[in-house]
């Protein structure tokens, strides 16, 4: 068993509750262990984000965005890799040099779209955000644009967690379809609009879903 949160804008909401949600029941993922954490504008994604670490406190979770699609054996593999470490199911172009498999902090993916972690860090983070990066002259941009909160867990893991194992996990457990979803709202201007997963082995996975989708 599993525990699922999705980080959801509340423009996407239409989004995970019509295809996200349905498509985890399909795998007969519970119903119970799917919770969403919708962020209604006011928050940015850094703060929704950390604010929603707080909420964490069981043994483990799996962060999801709202803009992604779940491989055929996404249950199963969340289920299994459910572990104390934190837990990269997502690769995109801006992280194809840095290797599979067990790595240290700095090598780990930008795996926002799906990554595990286990809720006694997500806690630690919360807590060193609010009493520390908040104030610090080295976070003052993320704050400000309220945005990178991959980079700011990232400078955490590495900060307090160097010696840790991070699992880069492939195949990839989901794909990124925000190109599908109106393009990126953290990133509208993002040159090359399609981010899609570099570690991705079911090409009619993604297509059934740019058809249905697209209809």
């Amino acid at each position: 068993m599993a525990r699922y949160l999705i980080h959801c804008y509340k423009d996407r909401r239409w989004y995970v509750d019509k295809y996200l949600i349905p498509s985890m029941l399909k795998q007969d993922i519970d119903e119970s262990d799917i919770e969403v954490f919708e962020d209604d504008g006011t928050l940015g994604c850094l703060e929704a984000f950390v604010q929603s670490c707080l909420k964490c406190k069981g043994k483990g979770t799996w962060h999801l965005q709202d803009d992604i699609i779940i491989s055929s054996q996404f249950k199963r593999w969340t289920e299994e890799y459910a572990e104390d470490r934190v837990v990269c199911g997502f690769c995109s172009r801006y992280c194809d040099k840095k290797p599979v498999g067990l790595v240290c902090p700095n090598m780990m993916w930008y795996s926002f779209p799906c990554i595990y972690i286990p809720d006694s860090i997500a806690k630690e983070f919360a807590d060193w955000y609010y009493a520390e990066a908040i104030y610090s002259p080295e976070y003052k941009n993320f704050i400000s644009k309220r945005k990178f909160d991959d980079d700011v867990f990232m400078k955490y893991l590495q900060k307090y967690h160097a010696g840790d194992s991070v699992l880069n996990l492939t195949p990839n457990l989901v794909n990124h379809i925000d190109y599908l979803l109106g393009g990126s709202i953290v990133n509208p201007n993002r040159k090359n609009n399609i981010v899609l997963s570099e570690y991705w082995d079911e090409p009619e996975l993604l297509k059934y879903w740019e058809d249905t989708i697209c209809q």
